[in-house]
């Protein structure tokens, strides 16, 4: 019984192991590889461009002859009668009705037919073939925003577990100071107004971290949700946020290519459809052949003797030239015309804001790195005034409201840094993720 016991415990460990499996990561690369293997978005789009290879591959089936080989028996139950003029049959002046043929015909043999030129299949493996780029394209594109949305989540997440541990230390001060001046309350050296002012700064900044650690909350989950992790999954980031950060060097403007990239071959896309409308006015020129041989019997018998089929083969070649069809291939024609126009056109407008948006971004780059390097600097410099004044309240040199002013400038510098950091990070890693 024990032995039993101990082996459903065993058993339930184990599936809880599994059900909380714990993932670390140590920085944006390891995430990037790791999202590329188990997003499910990314997968489908992974599978569209199979999709499309195959839909290729279809498309270019036209380059080759169809070959079928079919057998077929047929019971002619009445055969038809044919007038013939008596004098074949020695019946001048007469005509006599005959039948001609066998009761049972049996036909067997091979089938080829070719597309000696068909515009309109060329053109649709084409239109198959660009079809495929853009899949391509489609994937690139959404790996480089996948790669951009967790590198934003990542170091957001980052800055929110530093401004946690941070705000952590802030609430122990706060905590301190709140008991420093219950104790001279009670000596009665402050009276009750500065206690409730270490009260509320106490109140505040609890509720400061509590705001933070949710957003840092929000991040991670979001994390998960581009991991595909699942909900029971912990999720650790074993990188920290550094000062060092805001002075590594910058990424190069690296366009927006893969984005834009799309509209191109959308463009190309739509060109070869309108190759392909503009093909319905051209002839097809076919090529089809059958060998095989045919048999007839008087009763119902099949002889698989060589001497009882008879030759039956043919070779031929045919042209269809289009020539009216109530207007139909004009009009697909111009609407096809109008929708390249259009493609382009939308091709040149999207390049030209992706580039204005580039230089945007890269300035937006810029101007936070240096606004986050200051924000270190002043923070750096806040975080040594509170330590003197916080030893000057404690020797009684200065006042509660003083003391509680240099600990505000403190905590907004430290806001404003970490804001400032984060939104730089933010706009870094939209260029990284554009790196081949």
């Amino acid at each position: 019984m024990k032995k039993e016991s101990l082996l459903i415990v065993l058993f339930l460990l184990q599936g809880a192991v599994v059900a909380n499996a714990q993932y670390v990561f140590s920085s944006l690369d390891s995430v990037w590889r790791f999202a590329l293997k188990q997003n499910a978005d990314y997968n489908v789009r992974l599978l569209q461009v199979e999709q499309a290879r195959q839909d290729r591959n279809a498309a270019r089936s036209f380059l080759f002859p169809t070959v079928s080989a079919a057998a077929s028996g047929q019971d002619n139950i009445d055969l038809s009668v044919t007038p013939v003029p008596g004098e074949l049959l020695g019946q001048p002046g007469e005509t006599i009705n005959m039948k001609f043929g066998k009761k049972y015909n049996y036909a067997a043999g091979v089938t080829v037919n070719y597309n000696v030129l068909n515009w309109q299949k060329i053109y649709q493996s084409k239109m198959a073939t660009t079809n495929l780029e853009l899949q391509e394209a489609n994937r690139d594109y959404f790996e480089q925003d996948l790669k951009q949305q967790l590198g934003q989540l990542y170091y957001a997440a980052l800055t929110a577990i530093k401004a946690t541990e941070i705000g952590e230390h802030d609430l122990a001060v706060a905590d301190t100071l709140l008991s420093l001046s219950e104790d001279r309350f009670a000596q009665g050296t402050i009276d009750a107004l500065e206690l409730n002012q270490a009260k509320i700064s106490r109140n505040t900044i609890a509720q400061q971290l509590e705001a933070t650690m949710q957003y840092q909350d929000e991040c991670l989950s979001n994390l998960k949700i581009l991991l595909g992790l699942q909900s029971s999954d912990e999720l650790h980031l074993d990188e920290t946020v550094s000062v060092q950060m805001a002075s590594d060097g910058l990424p190069d403007l690296i366009a927006n290519s893969t984005y834009t990239n799309v509209f191109k071959l959308q463009t190309d896309y739509a060109f070869a459809e309108k190759k392909k409308a503009g093909a319905a006015f051209l002839p097809d020129l076919k090529l089809n052949g059958f060998w095989g041989a045919n048999q007839f019997q008087d009763e119902l018998a099949f002889s698989f003797k060589s001497g009882d089929w008879n030759a039956n083969s043919y070779i031929g070649l045919s042209v269809s030239i289009p020539i009216f069809n109530g207007m139909a291939n004009r009009s697909n024609y111009r609407s096809a015309k109008l929708k390249q126009e259009i493609a382009g056109q939308n091709y040149a407008n999207e390049s030209r804001k992706s580039a204005i948006n580039d230089q945007l971004t890269y300035r937006q780059m810029q101007r936070n790195r240096q606004i986050a390097q200051s924000g270190e600097s002043t923070f750096s410099l806040t975080a040594d005034n509170l330590k003197l004044a916080a030893l000057k309240y404690d020797e009684g040199l200065i006042s509660m409201d003083a003391y509680l002013k240099v600990f505000d400038d403190y905590l907004a510098a430290e806001s404003n840094y970490l804001n400032a950091l984060s939104e730089f990070l933010s706009y870094k890693v939209i260029f990284e993720s554009r790196k081949q």
